[in-house]
């Protein structure tokens, strides 16, 4: 072999000369609205409700809507968080421009100090930095490939019933500000102004999900008021028709502790039988986030519960919250330690099996280990489950940040997708003969929503023309991009042959990007901890 030739273990070259009889599960469809650069990331962040199974009907990249994010530059401190990096204290951290996100990345990531170094040159002077100045055209987002929803930073957290659903850029005035859509294609701005008893106008707003009601239409998010000149408290809210209801209360009614503000936020929303649950998280008397579930008869008066059971004290967690709920009452979220577990401050997937009575349950087994780092994404009514998990497992601890995949996971017997009652990284499900798209020139990295026809909103590396083989940690000599994609179920497709994985030592010349290269681009641009 030559030094540019690709060098693979006997048994993975075994398992890709049967490429031939392998069967993908799905089609995956690239969505890239502004091209694929190096200097752009694109995400699939959001995809449409079906309720027809693609896994019996014949579906392609039509059959649903897909919502993407252009980002070019980083957030610094996420555009779907109330308080800076998801802390009560969050504040004191962005104060200090790149020294307090070198800090941060130091207390709270781990990593040695010439990657927090690194992370915060990107997220800070590259990133943040260009939003203080007054650019605030970096995050775009688009819906189904056509012109762009606004033209300042946009993020789009749901798509339902045909409502997208999220918060945008407003000016120099507002950061975040909470729109939805009544019909699909216009946008609205929530009111900021609540119809309770206090009747309080609102500094900003952020929006998670509209639930349509027959002529009704209910949007959960939050509601944020300045606290001082440098931090701010938040609420969970609940729109009707676009009139803000009275905000929720936090459990224990404290405004702060301390250098912790409170905060909360409702993330989703359903309506089983005459009741409506929301999740996400609520402050404690405290000032801790607490992961919460929220119930209403008349979606006006709320009742909160945390959710309890978790496996250390809520003084050893930065933050909990639950992302998203289910039909079938089948909460998922996360929660992020504040110290080391098994090499990493892991963000830790859970989910609750009865919003009635909400205990935590993690998920273990498998692709799923102690101390591993979550991204939960969305659940279906078929209790399948979509988000992002380390698949590395060195210790991120004074060292470097594990690479991730996206994975699928049944909660229960009612899934549909032919998962075999475990869970998967979607790579291996996008690796066979059979799919009609070139899947080899994608590596699913993160998964952020999916419907009940099995359609999964992502984002993948993109290799044009493939990636060097079909393992999982080819290289790729055109040099990858971040892309969002579409993974569509190929109707009537069953079977599984895990993606082969290059044990040997790769030797290469110029012009490739392989695994090592794919984990730094994770840990300057992926949407994670």
């Amino acid at each position: 072999m030559s030094r540019n030739s690709l060098k693979i273990t006997t048994l993975a070259a075994t398992v890709a000369a049967s490429f031939g009889a392998n069967a993908a599960l799905y089609n995956v469809y690239m969505s890239a609205p502004e091209g694929t650069s190096s200097s752009l990331q694109t995400y699939g962040v959001a995809v449409s409700d079906e309720a027809t199974s693609c896994w019996s009907a014949s579906c392609d990249a039509s059959t649903s809507e897909l919502a993407v994010e252009v980002k070019r530059y980083r957030e610094g401190f996420q555009y779907r968080d109330e308080a800076p990096f998801f802390l009560p204290f969050g504040w004191s951290y962005l104060d200090d421009g790149y020294d307090g996100f070198r800090s941060y990345c130091r207390n709270f990531l781990g990593y040695q100090t010439t990657q927090c170094d690194l992370w915060a040159d990107f997220q800070y002077t590259k990133g943040y930095k260009n939003e203080i100045d007054g650019n605030y055209a970096g995050s775009i987002a688009y819906l189904d490939g056509g012109s762009e929803l606004f033209a300042e930073n946009t993020v789009v957290n749901s798509i339902n019933s045909a409502f997208p659903t999220g918060n945008r850029r407003d000016g120099a005035t507002y950061r975040n500000r909470a729109f939805t859509s009544v019909n699909g294609t216009s946008t609205i701005d929530l009111s900021l102004d609540d119809v309770g008893l206090t009747h309080v106008t609102h500094d900003q707003s952020h929006s998670w999900k509209t639930l349509k009601d027959g002529t009704d239409y209910y949007t959960v998010g939050s509601v944020t008021k300045s606290y001082d000149s440098a931090s701010n408290n938040s609420y969970a809210a609940v729109w009707k028709n676009n009139d803000l209801q009275e905000p929720i209360s936090w459990f224990g009614n404290n405004k702060t502790n301390g250098d912790r503000r409170a905060h909360g936020s409702a993330r989703d929303i359903v309506k089983i039988g005459s009741d409506f649950y929301a999740v996400g998280y609520n402050s404690d008397s405290d000032v801790y986030f607490r992961a919460t579930v929220f119930k209403s008869n008349d979606a006006v008066t709320w009742s909160s519960t945390p959710v309890s059971g978790f496996p250390y004290d809520r003084s050893e967690y930065a933050n909990q919250t639950l992302q998203a709920v289910n039909n079938n009452k089948i909460a998922i979220g996360t929660a992020k330690l504040n110290r080391p577990l098994n090499g990493s401050y892991s963000n830790t997937l859970f989910y609750v099996d009865n919003i009635d009575s909400p205990s935590y349950k993690a998920f273990s087994g498998g692709i799923f280990f102690s101390g591993a780092n979550g991204k939960a994404g969305s659940i279906n009514n078929h209790d399948e489950v979509v988000g992002t998990i380390d698949y590395d497992r060195h210790s991120e601890t004074n060292g470097n940040p594990r690479g991730k995949r996206a994975f699928i996971a049944p909660l229960t017997a009612n899934a549909k997708a032919p998962l075999q009652g475990k869970a998967w990284y979607l790579d291996d499900l996008t690796y066979g003969s059979n799919a009609t798209t070139d899947n080899n020139e994608f590596r699913i990295i993160e998964a952020a929503d999916i419907n009940d026809a099995g359609v999964i909103a992502a984002t993948a590396y993109y290799c044009a023309g493939g990636w060097d083989s079909e393992a999982f940690n080819a290289a790729c000599r055109a040099g990858a991009s971040l892309v969002a994609v579409e993974l569509v179920p190929i109707q009537g497709a069953t079977s599984i042959s895990k993606r082969p994985v290059e044990q040997s030592t790769i030797e290469r010349q110029g012009g490739t990007l392989g695994l090592l290269a794919l984990t730094l681009l994770g840990l300057l641009g992926l949407r994670r901890k």
